[in-house]
């Protein structure tokens, strides 16, 4: 069934390798919403997918993380990538909408989140609730345990992020954050911009913002994102 399926929804090219990752995420959901992947059906491979669908199992792989940060799907360790539905309505609104924007310049990106994560988390000092805080500290821990097991974790690092735009209380700051996250996770896949081996460092950094948030001290936590920051920044100035 799953095979089938995969053809089915399979749009007809000229040139099956210009599919981009978008189109990859848009194939798989269509799956889903046709009912020919259900919830708790593990994908095939990244090597079947890339063969079904005619692209890179780099772009399977992004499409996945996206499909991932929307809870769509999660990935076990060791156990592939499992559907988990479709979810809140809301959500796969927000989707269409991001599969209809442009993909931004880099540096543009960068410049963008780097704006709003700072307002945001002094809001998230100021006007953090325990729920919220509950949340942050949540995501602060399943980051830490992909780090310690030596897992890939960008996904729970956006996520930590996120949830302290989240904690920030200002809606459109959030609905702009999940805007920019599924571009955020394509580039920093494909720059290849977070070094994995200082793995301690980004935990120290992360605890030090979630310690300034839980004290409601503003000027710590921005100081905490600045430092967190501060090779995104060297980076995109050498682009």
């Amino acid at each position: 069934m799953l095979e089938h399926g995969l053809q089915i929804v399979k749009p007809t090219v000229e040139n099956e390798n210009d599919f981009d990752r978008d189109e990859v995420v848009t194939n798989i959901k269509a799956l889903i919403e046709k009912h020919q992947l259900e919830e708790g059906d593990r994908l095939p491979s990244e090597r079947k997918l890339s063969e079904k669908l005619g692209v890179t199992r780099n772009q399977i792989r992004a499409a996945i993380q996206k499909l991932e940060f929307y809870g769509i799907i999660k990935t076990m360790p060791q156990s592939g990538s499992v559907v988990t539905g479709l979810g809140n309505p809301s959500i796969n609104t927000m989707m269409t909408d991001v599969l209809d924007l442009d993909t931004p310049d880099f540096k543009s990106l960068v410049e963008t989140r780097v704006i709003l994560e700072t307002h945001a988390v002094r809001l998230a000092a100021i006007r953090r609730t325990e729920a919220s805080m509950k949340e942050i500290q949540r995501a602060h821990d399943e980051f830490v345990e992909r780090i310690l097991n030596k897992e890939p974790s960008l996904i729970e690092d956006i996520k930590f992020h996120v949830s302290i735009v989240k904690a920030s209380g200002n809606t459109v700051l959030y609905g702009l954050m999940q805007i920019l996250v599924p571009d955020i996770i394509g580039h920093f896949n494909k720059e290849y911009i977070c070094d994995r081996t200082q793995g301690e460092k980004l935990i120290t950094e992360h605890q030090a913002m979630v310690d300034a948030i839980r004290m409601m001290d503003e000027s710590a936590a921005g100081e905490a994102l600045d430092i967190h920051f501060t090779s995104l920044r060297d980076y995109i100035e050498k682009k």
